[in-house]
């Protein structure tokens, strides 16, 4: 007698589960070769699947990665938004959006590395531009809160967009210092740093005015 066959919602869920394997081997697979040593192959076998199955969800391995580091960032923006629901002093907003970057810049370290390393002119156009689109809404909602502590009083009028491109590249270099470095460099150590330079800058106002009188 035959097994009852899973119900449509089960095998949704199965099928959801297993392409959430597959981006996540993906993800560590093309952090550690790159795109182009990547294999197929290894993927599948960490994510305990035959090659493929992986052909089922993705065209090919330009789709893959793609699919790899653009959902990746919009998981890590969706909990960036959740995080920042809250009607706390701007100060302390900033301060909150600052650690939950730092920790999921570390969390997502793998992503990442291939997202700010990997972007090449060689990986399909449909693919390029389905990444680019995902970064630009990250930056987006960066450049949006820097917008807001300007509303509030708090920041300068500049360029947000482009101050939203500084930000991502100062939080990179750091979180990849940290990575590389977890002996020397520690996550609150990184907060503070980021912080500091965004809510108050390099300079000493009371020194520099003292040593000008």
């Amino acid at each position: 007698m035959r097994g009852k066959a899973p119900s449509p919602g089960r095998r949704a869920a199965n099928a959801k589960r297993q392409r959430g394997a597959i981006l996540k081997a993906a993800v560590s697979v093309f952090s550690r070769k790159g795109f182009h040593k990547a294999e197929v192959s290894e993927i599948a076998r960490r994510a305990g699947v035959g090659k493929g199955t992986i052909y089922l969800y993705f065209e090919d391995k330009s789709q893959l990665f793609a699919a790899a580091v653009a959902e990746g960032i919009e998981a890590i923006i969706r909990q960036l938004q959740d995080e920042m629901e809250s009607d706390l002093p701007f100060l302390q907003h900033l301060q909150k959006l600052v650690e939950k970057n730092v920790s999921l810049y570390l969390e997502y370290g793998d992503l990442t590395r291939i997202f700010n390393n990997e972007l090449s002119n060689s990986i399909e156009r449909k693919s390029r531009l389905q990444i680019e689109q995902a970064r630009q809404r990250y930056l987006n909602f960066i450049s949006k809160n820097l917008a807001e502590g300007y509303r509030r009083g708090y920041l300068k009028q500049i360029d947000f967009d482009l101050a939203a491109v500084g930000i991502m590249g100062m939080l990179d270099s750091l979180c990849n210092h940290q990575l590389h470095n977890r002996h020397l460099v520690g996550h609150r150590q990184i907060v503070n740093t980021v912080f500091a330079m965004l809510s108050t800058g390099l300079v000493d106002r009371n020194r520099t005015g003292r040593k000008s009188s």
